[in-house]
């Protein structure tokens, strides 16, 4: 396999890929200022599956994190959250304080994931994209009239 590269927090992150006889299926790991794959044959690696299993994970932690941390500040606590494939929307938040993000995000930078954390935690408070929900994301995320671009219409792009 020569040397690829995979989006990763806005930027590229080289792939190196080993051969691993003592393992059954493929797996993608961090290692240092890349990704490891790790895989039981040597030849030609189909590693989408795994690649998008290791965004999925990592999305799912990064999004936790970042909750935490603008959770307190915005002082509205959510049920639950979880991580989706939704090729229409970047997040989404109910009346019964479930948040969705879609897995995507990990591709772009930590600013972008932070708006989107930041819009849909604001929807505890206010459930439509009023004056108010606006002034409120503007607060905590004074940046995101430039950012929103930036997730245009990315979502149905390839990896």
């Amino acid at each position: 396999m020569e040397k690829q590269t995979v989006r990763y927090l806005g930027g590229q992150l080289p792939i190196e890929a080993i051969v691993n006889p003592n393992i059954k299926k493929i797996t993608i790991s961090l290692k240092g200022e890349g990704l490891l794959l790790e895989t039981p044959e040597s030849g030609e690696v189909d590693y989408m599956k795994p690649l998008i299993s290791f965004y999925k994970k990592q999305a799912k932690k990064h999004i936790e994190k970042r909750l935490r941390h603008f959770q307190p500040q915005i002082g509205k606590k959510y049920k639950a959250f979880t991580i989706e494939s939704n090729d229409k929307r970047w997040g989404s938040c109910n009346g019964a304080g479930e948040l969705t993000f879609n897995w995507k995000l990990i591709l772009f930078p930590e600013s972008a994931i932070d708006y989107v954390v930041v819009h849909e935690l604001c929807h505890l408070e206010h459930l439509n994209h009023d004056r108010s929900f606006w002034r409120l994301v503007g607060k905590y995320c004074p940046e995101y009239k430039q950012i929103m671009p930036m997730l245009g219409t990315e979502k149905t792009r390839d990896l």
